[in-house]
């Protein structure tokens, strides 16, 4: 996921609008490099993967405390693979049992380890989960949680082979449901002898997922949700105790319709999803039981409404410009933490509250701008964002080399805010195009190149 190549085929065009958000942002962790995944410690520390190294742990305010553990010398660092997943044990205050879900690298292989924590270190490494395979370096998963059944879930990809997400013998392209010690419960949707090795692996809960990278427990009604990396549709998942998400049979919703294939609640291409949370606090009340996730490509934390099933998306919208989203959490005070990837050492930990009054200065528009469209260059689909201080007649167009207008994107009136509109140009050649705003007395234009 993470060196991911936007080049995906759009088969419809995308709008979306965003008004200035009333929300403030703090930056409590910086400087991490290649950081993935974070949780909290039962009393506000954070522990958080690099996925080259370390797990590490800081305080709430964002102070280094300590590395809880190095897997330098032991993990294979590659691509996407390496250190991936870290959760807490919801009885952590006794047992004091964290998670860790990486690539080992000799022999090569996925393992869960589970640490007890002793002064922000770990002790008493012990495996729970280890599947032996060749190293890809893409396609990992890479996630774990805890159920309200007190079981754990973890994520694991296809790695290069896509065909495993249909073979009950391996963990690959599923997700799986074990017990803290690594047993397997034996209400398993696939369960036969406990022995993973023999027959159907005992441990999967779902299959024919092709890199689910996150999921999450909604905190309203138990529903699993999840993200899934697509090859050039993305998902987001409603996951069911054992059914078939089709990879690689199908991708996004299947046509012809499969009534033995569970479908997407959403599929769209370009967002390549990430972490992803059910929101049930106080603090954002227009949020409340919305699907939250992160878009690595798009650097943006977007919302999804439910439907009334709570099991399909009614809209998605953007929410929060973040940067390359990894994992979010929402934590006891009803706030949003959300992981910002880092490329070197420009990896954050941000915490995004309400602002005080409900008013947000850096998020109201002063002045309209045109930004240059993103990516560029593209193929076929690419964002333009624009910002109007006020409310106007907004028209928004594409021409190209010879001045010809060839598509418009917008032509309607807009209040005050930043928004957003997505041009898919699969019907058009490569080369040079220019887009234009028009508001009132203004007027500006940028180019862009279309390279199929």
């Amino acid at each position: 996921m993470m060196n991911r190549v936007y080049t995906a085929v759009a088969f419809f065009c995308i709008y979306v609008s965003v008004t200035a958000q009333p929300y403030t942002v703090d930056t409590l962790i910086t400087g991490m490099p290649r950081n993935v995944s974070f949780s909290f410690m039962g009393d506000d520390r954070i522990i958080l993967t690099i996925k080259d190294s370390t797990v590490r742990v800081y305080s709430s305010s964002g102070t280094y405390l300590r590395t809880f553990w190095n897997f330098g010398d032991s993990t294979y660092p590659y691509s996407e693979s390496g250190v991936l997943g870290v959760t807490v044990d919801p009885n952590f205050s006794n047992n004091h049992f964290v998670y860790v879900y990486y690539s080992h690298l000799n022999p090569a292989s996925l393992r869960v380890v589970r640490f007890t924590e002793s002064g922000n270190s770990g002790t008493n490494p012990v495996v729970i989960f280890n599947h032996i395979q060749s190293q890809s370096g893409i396609h990992y998963g890479g996630n774990l949680h805890f159920g309200v059944d007190d079981k754990l879930y973890i994520s694991v990809g296809t790695g290069t082979a896509n065909s495993d997400a249909q073979y009950m013998s391996t963990p690959r392209g599923k997700l799986l449901r074990i017990n803290r010690d690594g047993s397997i419960p034996s209400d398993n949707p696939f369960f036969d002898d406990g022995n993973p090795l023999t027959g159907r692996d005992d441990r999967i809960w779902v299959l024919g997922l092709r890199n689910s990278f996150d999921f999450c427990f909604s905190p309203i009604n138990d529903s699993l949700y999840a993200t899934e990396n697509g090859n050039s549709i993305d998902e987001l998942n409603f996951i069911t105790r054992g059914k078939n998400y089709g990879w690689p049979l199908c991708e996004g919703y299947c046509t012809p319709f499969v009534d033995s294939l569970k479908q997407p609640m959403f599929a769209a291409n370009g967002y390549a999803p990430t972490g992803i949370m059910i929101y049930n606090g106080s603090a954002f009340p227009s949020l409340s039981g919305k699907v939250l996730f992160g878009s690595f490509n798009f650097q943006a934390v977007y919302a999804a409404t439910l439907s009334s099933s709570l099991d399909s998306v009614v809209s998605v919208t953007p929410w929060a410009i973040t940067g390359r989203v990894t994992s979010m959490v929402q934590h006891t005070d009803g706030y949003i933490y959300v992981m910002k990837y880092g490329f070197s050492d420009d990896g954050a930990i941000f915490r995004i509250k309400p602002p005080v009054n409900g008013i947000s200065n850096e998020n109201i528009v002063k002045s309209f701008n045109l930004m240059q469209n993103y990516p560029n260059p593209f193929n076929p689909l690419t964002s333009i964002k624009f910002e109007l201080p006020g409310t106007g007649l907004v028209t928004l167009k594409i021409y190209n080399t010879l001045g010809m207008e060839i598509y418009t994107l917008v032509k309607e009136t807009k209040q005050q805010g930043s928004y957003e509109v997505t041009w898919d140009a699969s019907n058009f050649p490569s080369g040079v195009y220019f887009y234009e705003l028009s508001v009132g007395g203004f007027t500006d234009r940028k180019k862009m190149v279309l390279i199929k």
